[in-house]
């Protein structure tokens, strides 16, 4: 168990220093990755295969990322906690 999730982060450190610039939120999916669920893009949360934060608009996400952000509102969080996703709503697949 141990080295895979040394091998997934050092993946997700790798990918996030390489497209931080152009992603929204690369850490984010590392995150969800590393608490079990089942990301394995940036479409887990958004429309788009790579969406860039420079033009990220409300509509670029999908019906869990349009979760998530209500979420955030909802708690008045300053960032999206990824454990939230517990709380989506729907069945195992859909976490």
């Amino acid at each position: 168990m141990l080295p895979r999730a040394i091998a997934v982060s050092i993946v997700a450190f790798v990918f996030a220093a390489v497209a931080a610039p152009a992603s929204a939120a690369a850490p984010l999916m590392a995150k969800a990755k590393q608490a079990g669920f089942p990301a394995q893009n940036c479409q887990y949360c958004h429309v788009s295969k790579l969406p860039k934060k420079e033009d990220f608009k409300p509509d670029d996400l999908n019906e869990r990322g349009r979760w998530l952000a209500a979420e955030k509102q909802k708690q008045a969080a300053k960032e999206i906690n990824v454990e939230w996703l517990k709380d989506y709503p729907g069945g195992k697949e859909q976490k």
